[in-house]
Order: structure tokens, then sequence, then C-alpha cells
């Protein structure tokens, strides 16, 4: 599996996890319930970025640092998601899922991770030319 799919088949996997978070709120499940959706999703985010940190550093990639802070602020918004579950009402909470993680997550992979999926594959085809 080359990198570029490897990062693909994480973030199908990151979005399923947000849509079983979207979902267990939109059907009022307990707050237990959430709270180990939200730890799983913040668990394998955090697999991701590693992951993706690892590769881009392998490619080379010049906004390494600043792709790292970006992953470093999401993983704080998500923690701080997984804290305001405990002083905020249910409607509160589900309004502001509703319009964070999507938002943010979908961006981030759509813009941000493009890049570095593209850069990483300009770099293989380089090093295979240049083979």
């Amino acid at each position: 599996m080359s990198n570029v799919s490897e990062i693909d088949k994480q973030h199908e996997e990151l979005i399923s996890k947000f849509n079983h978070l979207n979902e267990a709120v939109k059907n009022n499940e307990s707050r237990e319930d959430i709270y180990k959706i939200i730890e799983d999703v913040i668990l394998y985010t955090r697999f991701h970025f590693v992951t993706e940190e690892k590769l881009m550093v392998e490619a080379d990639y010049p906004e390494v640092e600043a792709h790292k802070e970006k992953h470093k602020q999401l993983i704080d918004e998500a923690l701080h998601l997984k804290s305001k579950l405990d002083y905020v009402g249910e409607q509160m909470f589900t309004d502001w899922l509703n319009h964070w993680p999507f938002a943010r997550v979908l961006a981030h992979i759509q813009y941000a991770d493009r890049q570095v999926e593209d850069h990483m594959i300009q770099a293989s085809e380089m090093a295979y030319c240049g083979a």
C-alpha cells in the first residue's frame, strides 16, 4: 500500500468514527457512551497524526512544522469537546458538535492533507524517475 493510500484509508476511518459520534449524539445516547466514542476518536486521531507526520518527514514535506501545529490544534479542540460535555446541556453540546468536528476535520483533510498527499505523490514520482 502506498503512503497516500494509507493516509486516505485512515481518513476514511476517521470520518467513520466522527459519523458514529454524530449518530450517538443525535440518538441521545448516554454521556458514558458518548465519552467512549469521543475517546476512540481522539485515540485514532492521534494514531493518524503520528503516521501522517512520520510520512511527511520521510517525504521531506516543506510545511511539516505548520502541519504538525494544525494537528495539535485539532487534538486540543477534540479534548475541549470531551470536557465541554461535562458542563453544558445536551442541546448546546449537540449544536456545538454539529458545527465543529465535521467542518474542521473535513477542511483539514480536503485542504491541508491534500497538499501533503500531492507532495508525497510528486516525491515518489521523482524518486522513481531518478532511480
